[in-house]
């Protein structure tokens, strides 16, 4: 009887050292799959307040930008069913042409003049605009990884006429790729107007930290185009025509978000 006892006791001594080791790599490992979960909520829970704090950003710059673009006298007018600026006066250009300084047949001298002048002031209007985002970025830490793309798009109107002698047409193969050699023309007729008038050069060195200049045309296409259906492709057609027009957008371009 006294073997049998002397057996029991170190065998429950064992059992209860492997129990005992059993229980503590359990504990560990639990312990670091809890320290991996927390971890990588913790991780989860900084990207989703990085991305809050940049949506809020984004939307400070956007109800900043919908100030500024509204404002007073300011030439541009929003289309909230596209999200985009469009100037508030049509712009006209001579059949084929992209020069800003030369006057369509049918526009009088003193319309012509006001033509310009409007542009003139849409320059200086959208150097402000530019200039105020720029003392923005300046002042305040959240904005120092913004920057902007400044669009300047142009558009053409499809009245499906003949290629003439008169057109600028250097670059023309055909129809369809023409509208997009003028639109992009056209666009970049105001960029050089703006330029050579010294209102503002946007491809600056001195903006190169604030806005990256991109200037494009979109031919004859485009979503909110003037005459959708594309009816009476024609010369006459002067609701085509107002598809001639400019397209001016600032997109913010949002990093890390310093606090």
């Amino acid at each position: 009887m006294k073997q049998s006892r002397d057996f029991f006791w170190p065998s429950y001594v064992d059992l209860m050292t492997a129990l005992f080791l059993t229980m503590l790599v359990l504990f560990v490992l639990s312990y670091k799959l809890f320290k991996d979960k927390e971890g990588a909520l913790v991780r989860q829970r900084e990207e989703y307040r990085a991305k809050a704090e940049q949506l809020e950003v984004i939307q400070r710059i956007e109800k900043s930008l919908a100030a500024m673009m509204s404002g007073r006298n300011a030439p541009f007018r929003y289309e909230p069913e596209f999200r985009r600026y469009t100037l508030t006066r049509d712009i006209r250009f001579q059949g084929g042409q992209w020069n800003l300084r030369r006057p369509t047949q049918t526009l009088p001298v003193a319309e012509a003049a006001a033509s310009l002048a409007f542009i003139r002031h849409t320059g200086a209007t959208l150097r402000a605009i530019v200039d105020q985002l720029r003392e923005n970025k300046r002042h305040d830490p959240a904005l120092r990884d913004v920057s902007y793309v400044l669009l300047i798009q142009g558009s053409a109107s499809n009245l499906a006429d003949a290629r003439k002698p008169t057109y600028d047409d250097y670059a023309y193969t055909d129809y369809q790729n023409w509208g997009y050699i003028l639109s992009y023309q056209r666009a970049k007729a105001l960029y050089d107007f703006w330029r050579d008038e010294g209102i503002v050069d946007f491809d600056a060195p001195q903006y190169h930290d604030i806005i990256e200049l991109a200037i494009a045309g979109n031919g004859y296409g485009g979503v909110g185009r003037y005459n959708p259906a594309r009816r009476n492709l024609r010369v006459t057609n002067q609701e085509e025509k107002r598809n001639q027009r400019f397209l001016i957008q600032i997109i913010p371009k949002v990093g890390k978000v310093v606090r």
